[in-house]
């Protein structure tokens, strides 16, 4: 397993265990095709893209809303910043809170 493949391995880790505590089902997509995961609570349904990079490309913002598309999931995408999970909404290009 090469360096970079690792690090983001570990980060979807990371923000699964994190929403996992926040009381979702979380599930990890082999391959992280076509997305990283797939979170549900509550009729919340998140298509996540987890960066360990803070820096977002516009490819990534672009897949994740088209996948999300005529469906009842949002878009999000997870960013390490500053050595914390942080939520990016790539529709309005905010930072949000996953409500408990």
């Amino acid at each position: 397993m090469n360096k970079k493949y690792r690090k983001g391995y570990l980060f979807e880790r990371r923000v699964r265990k994190y929403l996992e505590k926040k009381g979702y089902k979380v599930f990890r997509l082999a391959g992280s095709k076509p997305a990283d995961l797939i979170a549900m609570k509550n009729q919340q349904i998140y298509i996540i893209e987890c960066k360990v990079e803070d820096r977002i490309r516009k490819t990534a913002r672009e897949k994740i809303i088209t996948l999300t598309e005529g469906t009842p999931a949002k878009p999000l995408i997870a960013i390490r910043k500053n050595r914390k999970i942080v939520f990016i909404d790539p529709i309005k290009n905010i930072e949000l809170t996953i409500e408990i």
